[in-house]
């Protein structure tokens, strides 16, 4: 059995399981659910109603449009007297219908009073009808003549296409109260001399409950489609915003290890790789070939060309070397679980320190840290914010040996010069720092004295003489690499206040 007949079962149940999702969401009682399970359904009442004043222009435009028409119209009736008191009641009805939906325009109004939707739109039904049937008893009472209503069909559409009342189920009743009116209308007006009287009310009756299941079909309809756009574009909206949380952590993660400009271009190399991946292999038809395809395109985009490079020259920085010591005797006495609980703890109050003094971090090297000024954005200050982070570094290392009752102390070089960064390595990248200058801040820190900042004179030179001072280390004098280097170098004691 190759691999394809052994995912096909897999990818059917996948396929079955979508396909009855899909189906799912052409359920409105389905989709109620979801909205009520999100606590969207205020929400989408909010969206509703915005809509809704909208077909309700709409129906106003059209009620005024179709009432001055029918109005021209009956000009052209033979018996103008009777025509007059036709246009007058169309005219007025059309006004009243007007001014009484214009209520629904008023947002704070409405929504302070919800119930003035139901009672203008149960009025202005109201009007309309009364105004169909009353012309019928007019014309039958005083020249009996026997008119079919005009406007009941239209009053059913308006209910529930226009009418601002939410639901199906307040249209429906709205609409159930229209239909028994215009039955009674034909009962005891319309049929009330006709013979076959039963059977012309039954057609009436089964033709309006046509109009109102066609309402009733419409609203669900309608409804169903609106709940689907406004979860898909909640959605939407939604992983929108997901996603540019994740981007803004990615960024802040990434500008926390390194420099903006070389998080830069490392993040335009990684989408150029992407893309190329994507468009060299692209995703073959089954289920199975698409997953080979999208694991070794993951491993082919990790791989970066072995010709690039980001690495960056920094000129004017300020390198800072710290070492915890009796760090070893610590790990040969001390529980494994305090030992790290201390380090956390140390290593914590410096990353805070850093982050006031402007001071970027490079890395942990077992008790060793050591970080760089001016490398992120340039400033003038480098060295005074390394000697300034030195010197609390002595504090908080302090603090901890009295709150944890360790014997430990602090070690600190720090030297001024200019540095190449950048990350190397292909899957798993690594940040760093490299330079001459970099091996003389570890030379500094390594020939230091214990609870002092040792700096070489080029740092010194920086600082403004806004320093105490004495001359460096015996061990520093002989070192070979100082020597090498010309270095002089120097304690700090305290800043002069």
């Amino acid at each position: 059995m190759n691999s394809h007949d052994r995912t096909h079962p897999f990818r059917s149940h996948v396929e079955h399981v979508q396909t009855a999702l899909n189906e799912k969401n052409w359920e409105w009682s389905f989709l109620v659910r979801k909205c009520r399970n999100l606590e969207l359904e205020e929400s989408y009442e909010l969206y509703m109603r915005r809509l809704r004043i909208g077909y309700l222009s709409i129906f106003i435009f059209i009620e005024l449009l179709v009432t001055f028409t029918h109005a021209l119209l009956l000009l052209t009736s033979s018996d103008l007297t009777y025509a007059y008191i036709d246009m007058v009641a169309y005219v007025v009805t059309g006004l009243l219908i007007w001014l009484i939906l214009s209520v629904n325009f008023r947002n704070e109004l409405i929504s302070k009073h919800g119930w003035l939707i139901y009672a203008s739109s149960w009025l202005a039904v109201s009007i309309l009808v009364l105004m169909d049937i009353g012309l019928n008893i007019y014309h039958a009472t005083t020249n009996n003549d026997i008119l079919n209503p005009i406007y009941d069909a239209y009053t059913l559409y308006a209910i529930y296409m226009f009418m601002p009342i939410p639901y199906v189920l307040q249209p429906f009743i709205l609409g159930a109260a229209v239909t028994i009116c215009y039955i009674i209308n034909y009962s005891f007006v319309i049929t009330s001399k006709e013979e076959n009287q039963m059977h012309s009310i039954f057609n009436e009756a089964i033709y309006l409950s046509c109009v109102n299941c066609l309402g009733i079909f419409f609203r669900l309809m309608r409804d169903i489609a609106l709940r689907t756009t406004f979860l898909d574009r909640r959605q939407y909206v939604e992983e929108n915003l997901l996603l540019r949380y994740a981007r803004d952590q990615e960024r802040s993660l990434l500008l926390s290890i390194l420099p903006a400009q070389i998080a830069d271009r490392l993040q335009e190399d990684v989408r150029n790789r992407i893309e190329r991946s994507k468009q060299q292999h692209q995703r073959r038809p089954g289920f199975d070939h698409g997953l080979n395809n999208n694991s070794q395109a993951l491993k082919r985009w990790r791989q970066p060309d072995h010709g690039t490079l980001f690495i960056e020259p920094h000129k004017d920085v300020t390198v800072l070397y710290a070492d915890v010591v009796n760090y070893t005797h610590l790990t040969t006495t001390l529980d494994v679980k305090k030992l790290v609980e201390a380090l956390h703890d140390l290593f914590v109050r410096f990353d805070i320190a850093s982050e006031e003094y402007n001071v970027m971090r490079i890395k942990f090297l077992g008790d060793c840290y050591y970080c760089v000024a001016g490398l992120a954005s340039p400033n003038e200050d480098h060295a005074k914010c390394c000697v300034d982070l030195g010197l609390r570094m002595i504090k908080d290392i302090r603090d901890v040996r009295e709150k944890r009752h360790l014997n430990i102390d602090m070690r600190i070089g720090v030297h001024s010069g200019d540095v190449l960064s950048g990350v190397i390595g292909a899957a798993k990248w690594q940040f760093d720092i490299w330079s001459k200058d970099v091996d003389i801040a570890n030379r500094l820190e390594a020939t230091g004295a214990t609870g002092r900042v040792h700096v070489s004179q080029q740092t010194l030179r920086l600082l403004d003489g806004e320093y105490f001072f004495e001359d460096g280390t015996e061990k520093a004098r002989e070192d070979p690499v100082l020597q090498k280097h010309d270095i002089r170098t120097f304690l700090i004691k305290s800043l002069r206040l």
